[in-house]
């Protein structure tokens, strides 16, 4: 959890954290310094929550860049999209040496 989340949690907040420590990995969303309006989820009459949640794993959290809710759009009614910005690096797999095939038309008698 990192340190710009939502201090007050319901238990199935705090359960999300929980799981999230257990199978090491991290919550996105409480990484990165937001406004209020770009960290809320849910926002139905007066109440403003924040219930839905990016995870990764702890070790491709420095790939992450932003993470923020869009204002805008909503995907149901009352819920938010959470955008995430990732740099991923891809790998080239090195290729085995294998050894060299034997061109028996050249092979001299």
């Amino acid at each position: 959890m990192g340190r710009f989340g939502v201090k007050d949690r319901n238990p199935e907040g705090q359960m999300v954290v929980d799981f999230s420590k257990r199978m090491e990995m991290a919550v996105v969303n409480t990484y990165f310094q937001k406004r209020e309006e770009h960290r809320v989820t849910y926002k139905s009459g007066g109440r403003s929550t924040q219930v839905d949640y990016i995870l990764c794993r702890r070790g491709h959290l420095r790939e992450v860049s932003d993470c923020k809710v869009v204002v805008g759009e909503s995907v149901a009614r009352q819920h938010r999209m959470v955008v995430c910005k990732m740099t991923l690096v891809v790998r080239k797999k090195k290729r085995g040496k294998s050894e060299k095939k034997t061109k028996w038309w050249k092979l001299k008698k």
